[in-house]
């Protein structure tokens, strides 16, 4: 049976990381070590067919409205965010190659930081993604790593902001953080 892809309405799309088990309300300790009433656990939503499908269309749509030509991110939380983009991308007909960046460079084979498609040429306009922003800490590695190369960074992207300070330790960086959702009041909601 084939179904027929409709677009969602803002409280479908909440309703889909709820219902993908992905934002789970609690008590949680975060990596920084600080407690939070809720949790958001992307591999749930990403690794969903309709959640991979949804976040892989929501950002296409996004970075194709960018000069954008590549994407990548932080293993692990990116990678299965990358992989929905370039899939859509290609079935749009407009393809993202993507990459990810480790968290230290292998120790063997090519002792690569940054694994994938990464463009050679430094003139190559690339879009950063990442699953959730809370301080910012780990957009920011994938970002440096970036510069590092000297490729201009024409968008950063995440699935969830938790509304902790990234978003404005980005903007100090000239970065404006777009997502997908937003904590407001301690819930998620749908950014258009």
């Amino acid at each position: 049976m084939t179904q027929v892809l409709t677009p969602k309405s803002g409280e479908e799309m909440v309703g889909l990381i709820y219902d993908t088990g992905a934002f789970l309300c609690g008590s949680f300790t975060l990596s920084s070590g600080k407690l939070s009433p809720y949790y958001f656990d992307s591999k749930l939503l990403t690794l969903n067919p309709m959640g991979s499908y949804e976040v892989g269309e929501y950002f296409f749509d996004k970075l194709s409205r960018s000069n954008a030509e590549v994407v990548g991110g932080m293993a692990l939380g990116a990678i299965p965010i990358v992989e929905a983009v370039t899939l859509v991308s290609y079935l749009k007909g407009q393809p993202y190659p993507g990459f990810f960046v480790r968290k230290e460079a292998k120790a063997h084979g090519t002792e690569k930081l940054i694994e994938g498609n990464f463009p050679a040429d430094p003139d190559v306009p690339v879009a950063i993604l990442d699953d959730v922003v809370t301080g910012g800490g780990s957009i920011m590695q994938a970002i440096e790593a970036v510069e590092e190369k000297g490729n201009p960074i024409v968008s950063v992207m995440c699935i969830l902001d938790r509304n902790e300070g990234g978003r404005d330790l980005l903007a100090k960086k000239d970065y404006d953080l777009q997502a997908m959702y937003i904590i407001e009041d301690g819930k998620p909601q749908y950014n258009p």
